[in-house]
């Protein structure tokens, strides 16, 4: 009867993820892009660009991202 009983799969949110839904479109194309241009908008920097503007993001959370590593895959 439980035989194919497993625990649920916890996925944490992704930062960045979380952090595109709560911006505007125009803010969330101009973020897109900003992800997308890694010659232009190194990890750190742009996690500084953000949290300057009161956005609060790791570089961290940002390379993960970019690299796939986060729960958006």
């Amino acid at each position: 009867m439980l035989e194919d009983m497993h625990p649920p799969e916890y996925v944490t949110p992704c930062a960045v993820r979380t952090l595109l839904g709560k911006l505007d479109e125009a803010d969330q194309t101009i973020l897109g892009n900003a992800l997308t241009n890694q010659e232009a908008w190194g990890h750190t920097p742009l996690a500084r660009a953000l949290t300057d503007r009161g956005l609060r993001i790791s570089e961290k959370a940002i390379r993960k991202h970019r690299h796939k590593l986060c729960s958006c895959k």
